[in-house]
Protein backbone atom coordinates (compact mmCIF):
# COMPACT_ATOMS: atom_id res chain seq x y z
CA UNK A 1 0.00 0.00 0.00
CA UNK A 2 0.92 3.70 -0.07
CA UNK A 3 2.74 5.37 2.80
CA UNK A 4 2.01 8.97 3.85
CA UNK A 5 4.69 11.29 2.49
CA UNK A 6 5.50 12.42 6.05
CA UNK A 7 6.20 8.82 7.05
CA UNK A 8 8.60 8.49 4.11
CA UNK A 9 10.30 11.72 5.18
CA UNK A 10 10.61 10.39 8.72
CA UNK A 11 12.56 7.39 7.38
CA UNK A 12 15.10 9.64 5.68
CA UNK A 13 15.29 11.82 2.58
CA UNK A 14 16.58 8.94 0.44
CA UNK A 15 13.29 7.11 1.07
CA UNK A 16 11.50 9.84 -0.87
CA UNK A 17 14.28 10.15 -3.47
CA UNK A 18 13.92 6.47 -4.31
CA UNK A 19 10.13 6.62 -4.03
CA UNK A 20 7.74 9.28 -5.37
CA UNK A 21 10.56 11.82 -5.88
CA UNK A 22 12.76 9.46 -7.91
CA UNK A 23 14.42 11.40 -10.77
CA UNK A 24 14.41 8.55 -13.29
CA UNK A 25 13.13 8.35 -16.86
CA UNK A 26 13.16 12.11 -17.38
CA UNK A 27 14.02 14.05 -20.51
CA UNK A 28 15.10 17.69 -20.49
CA UNK A 29 14.89 19.39 -23.89
CA UNK A 30 17.81 21.61 -22.88
CA UNK A 31 20.17 18.75 -21.98
CA UNK A 32 18.70 15.57 -23.50
CA UNK A 33 18.21 12.17 -21.92
CA UNK A 34 19.59 12.07 -18.36
CA UNK A 35 20.44 8.38 -18.83
CA UNK A 36 23.12 9.27 -21.38
CA UNK A 37 26.63 9.09 -19.81
CA UNK A 38 27.44 12.66 -20.77
CA UNK A 39 24.33 13.92 -18.94
CA UNK A 40 24.63 11.94 -15.70
CA UNK A 41 26.00 14.95 -13.82
CA UNK A 42 22.90 16.95 -14.83
CA UNK A 43 20.53 14.43 -13.27
CA UNK A 44 18.22 16.13 -10.73
CA UNK A 45 18.60 15.28 -7.04
CA UNK A 46 14.85 14.72 -6.73
CA UNK A 47 11.70 15.69 -8.63
CA UNK A 48 8.03 16.28 -7.91
CA UNK A 49 5.71 14.96 -10.60
CA UNK A 50 2.81 17.25 -11.45
CA UNK A 51 -0.09 15.67 -13.36
CA UNK A 52 -2.43 17.98 -15.26
CA UNK A 53 -6.01 17.72 -13.98
CA UNK A 54 -7.89 20.10 -16.29
CA UNK A 55 -7.94 21.15 -19.96
CA UNK A 56 -6.58 24.65 -19.36
CA UNK A 57 -3.56 23.56 -17.33
CA UNK A 58 -4.60 25.49 -14.24
CA UNK A 59 -4.97 22.48 -11.93
CA UNK A 60 -2.09 20.09 -11.26
CA UNK A 61 -1.94 17.07 -8.99
CA UNK A 62 1.18 16.34 -6.91
CA UNK A 63 1.78 12.66 -7.62
CA UNK A 64 2.63 10.40 -4.69
CA UNK A 65 1.82 12.91 -1.93
CA UNK A 66 -0.78 11.00 0.06
CA UNK A 67 -0.73 12.48 3.53
CA UNK A 68 -2.37 12.67 6.95
CA UNK A 69 -1.05 16.19 7.58
CA UNK A 70 -3.57 18.84 8.58
CA UNK A 71 -4.52 21.13 5.72
CA UNK A 72 -2.73 24.20 7.07
CA UNK A 73 0.45 22.18 7.60
CA UNK A 74 0.20 20.78 4.07
CA UNK A 75 0.20 24.29 2.63
CA UNK A 76 3.17 25.31 4.76
CA UNK A 77 5.27 22.24 3.99
CA UNK A 78 4.48 21.91 0.29
CA UNK A 79 5.23 25.60 -0.33
CA UNK A 80 8.79 24.85 0.80
CA UNK A 81 9.24 22.96 -2.49
CA UNK A 82 11.08 25.16 -5.04
CA UNK A 83 8.58 26.47 -7.58
CA UNK A 84 5.55 25.99 -5.33
CA UNK A 85 6.17 28.97 -3.03
CA UNK A 86 3.14 30.83 -4.43
CA UNK A 87 1.01 27.78 -5.23
CA UNK A 88 -2.72 27.94 -4.52
CA UNK A 89 -4.05 24.66 -3.15
CA UNK A 90 -7.63 23.99 -4.23
CA UNK A 91 -7.83 20.36 -3.04
CA UNK A 92 -5.80 19.04 -0.15
CA UNK A 93 -4.08 15.68 0.10
CA UNK A 94 -5.66 12.73 1.90
CA UNK A 95 -4.86 9.06 2.39
CA UNK A 96 -6.90 6.74 0.20
CA UNK A 97 -8.05 3.38 1.42
CA UNK A 98 -7.99 0.36 -0.84
CA UNK A 99 -11.05 -1.88 -0.80
CA UNK A 100 -10.46 -5.43 -1.97
CA UNK A 101 -12.03 -8.87 -1.94
CA UNK A 102 -10.71 -11.73 0.15
CA UNK A 103 -9.74 -13.37 -3.13
CA UNK A 104 -8.44 -16.71 -1.75
CA UNK A 105 -11.80 -17.30 -0.12
CA UNK A 106 -13.97 -15.99 -2.94
CA UNK A 107 -12.24 -16.35 -6.32
CA UNK A 108 -10.93 -19.04 -8.64
CA UNK A 109 -7.73 -18.47 -10.70
CA UNK A 110 -10.04 -17.74 -13.67
CA UNK A 111 -11.35 -14.76 -11.62
CA UNK A 112 -14.77 -16.42 -11.34
CA UNK A 113 -16.49 -16.38 -7.98
CA UNK A 114 -16.37 -19.84 -6.42
CA UNK A 115 -20.03 -19.80 -5.44
CA UNK A 116 -21.30 -18.11 -8.61
CA UNK A 117 -19.30 -19.11 -11.66
CA UNK A 118 -21.11 -16.70 -14.00
CA UNK A 119 -19.82 -13.72 -12.00
CA UNK A 120 -16.23 -12.54 -12.49
CA UNK A 121 -14.15 -9.83 -10.84
CA UNK A 122 -11.15 -7.82 -12.02
CA UNK A 123 -8.99 -4.80 -11.31
CA UNK A 124 -7.65 -3.69 -7.95
CA UNK A 125 -10.76 -5.14 -6.32
CA UNK A 126 -9.39 -8.70 -6.64
CA UNK A 127 -6.36 -7.91 -4.49
CA UNK A 128 -3.67 -7.08 -7.02
CA UNK A 129 -1.62 -3.88 -7.09
CA UNK A 130 -0.34 -1.85 -10.07
CA UNK A 131 -1.98 -0.60 -13.24
CA UNK A 132 -0.44 -3.45 -15.22
CA UNK A 133 -2.00 -6.07 -12.95
CA UNK A 134 -5.37 -4.31 -13.08
CA UNK A 135 -5.28 -4.22 -16.88
CA UNK A 136 -4.23 -7.88 -17.07
CA UNK A 137 -7.01 -8.84 -14.67
CA UNK A 138 -9.52 -7.00 -16.83
CA UNK A 139 -8.25 -8.87 -19.89
CA UNK A 140 -8.45 -12.26 -18.15
CA UNK A 141 -11.91 -11.66 -16.69
CA UNK A 142 -13.20 -10.27 -19.99
CA UNK A 143 -11.72 -13.14 -21.98
CA UNK A 144 -13.20 -15.71 -19.62
CA UNK A 145 -16.58 -13.99 -19.62
CA UNK A 146 -16.64 -14.22 -23.43
CA UNK A 147 -15.52 -17.87 -23.37
CA UNK A 148 -18.19 -18.63 -20.78
CA UNK A 149 -20.89 -17.25 -23.09
CA UNK A 150 -19.47 -19.19 -26.05
CA UNK A 151 -19.33 -22.42 -24.09
CA UNK A 152 -15.54 -22.65 -24.28
CA UNK A 153 -13.18 -23.80 -21.54
CA UNK A 154 -12.05 -20.95 -19.33
CA UNK A 155 -8.35 -20.12 -19.17
CA UNK A 156 -5.64 -19.26 -16.68
CA UNK A 157 -2.24 -17.95 -17.68
CA UNK A 158 0.90 -20.08 -17.13
CA UNK A 159 2.13 -19.75 -13.52
CA UNK A 160 5.64 -19.03 -14.83
CA UNK A 161 4.37 -15.72 -16.24
CA UNK A 162 4.05 -12.79 -13.87
CA UNK A 163 0.31 -12.45 -14.34
CA UNK A 164 -0.27 -16.18 -14.11
CA UNK A 165 1.69 -16.31 -10.85
CA UNK A 166 -0.15 -13.29 -9.49
CA UNK A 167 -3.65 -14.64 -10.16
CA UNK A 168 -2.58 -18.02 -8.81
CA UNK A 169 -1.34 -16.31 -5.64
CA UNK A 170 -4.48 -14.28 -4.95
CA UNK A 171 -6.68 -17.35 -5.38
CA UNK A 172 -4.57 -19.70 -3.23
CA UNK A 173 -3.02 -17.58 -0.45
CA UNK A 174 -4.16 -17.87 3.16
CA UNK A 175 -7.59 -16.19 3.44
CA UNK A 176 -6.92 -15.32 7.08
CA UNK A 177 -3.94 -13.06 6.37
CA UNK A 178 -4.55 -12.04 2.76
CA UNK A 179 -3.30 -8.63 1.64
CA UNK A 180 -3.06 -7.17 -1.89
CA UNK A 181 0.01 -8.24 -3.84
CA UNK A 182 1.87 -6.40 -6.62
CA UNK A 183 3.70 -8.23 -9.43
CA UNK A 184 7.11 -9.33 -8.12
CA UNK A 185 9.69 -12.02 -8.79
CA UNK A 186 9.11 -13.59 -5.38
CA UNK A 187 5.80 -15.16 -6.44
CA UNK A 188 7.27 -16.90 -9.51
CA UNK A 189 8.20 -20.60 -9.36
CA UNK A 190 11.92 -21.09 -8.77
CA UNK A 191 14.18 -21.65 -11.76
CA UNK A 192 15.51 -25.14 -12.41
CA UNK A 193 19.07 -23.81 -12.02
CA UNK A 194 20.13 -21.29 -9.38
CA UNK A 195 21.55 -18.11 -10.95
CA UNK A 196 23.38 -15.64 -8.68
CA UNK A 197 23.68 -12.71 -11.08
CA UNK A 198 20.46 -10.69 -10.74
CA UNK A 199 20.34 -9.47 -14.34
CA UNK A 200 20.90 -12.97 -15.69
CA UNK A 201 18.38 -14.44 -13.23
CA UNK A 202 15.67 -11.99 -14.24
CA UNK A 203 16.50 -12.67 -17.89
CA UNK A 204 16.01 -16.39 -17.27
CA UNK A 205 12.62 -15.70 -15.67
CA UNK A 206 11.69 -13.65 -18.74
CA UNK A 207 12.83 -16.26 -21.26
CA UNK A 208 11.00 -19.06 -19.44
CA UNK A 209 7.82 -16.99 -19.23
CA UNK A 210 7.90 -16.06 -22.92
CA UNK A 211 8.46 -19.68 -23.97
CA UNK A 212 5.61 -20.93 -21.78
CA UNK A 213 3.35 -18.10 -22.91
CA UNK A 214 4.05 -18.89 -26.56
CA UNK A 215 3.09 -22.53 -26.03
CA UNK A 216 -0.01 -21.51 -24.09
CA UNK A 217 -1.15 -19.17 -26.86
CA UNK A 218 -0.60 -21.88 -29.46
CA UNK A 219 -2.78 -24.32 -27.51
CA UNK A 220 -5.39 -21.60 -27.06
CA UNK A 221 -5.56 -20.99 -30.81
CA UNK A 222 -5.93 -24.71 -31.50
CA UNK A 223 -8.76 -25.06 -28.98
CA UNK A 224 -10.56 -22.09 -30.52
CA UNK A 225 -10.25 -23.42 -34.08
Amino acid sequence: GCLPIEEMARRGEDTMRYGPLKPVGLFDARKGDFRAPENQHHRPYAVVQLRQEDKTGQLWNMVGFQTNLRWGEQKRVFRLIPGLEEAEFVRMGVMHRNTFLNAPELLQPTLQFKKRSTLLAAGQLVGTESYTAAAAGGWLAGTNAARLVLGLELVTMPPTTMMGALFDFISSASPKHFQPMPPNFGILPELAVRIKNKRERYGAYRDRALADLDGWLSRLRVSAA
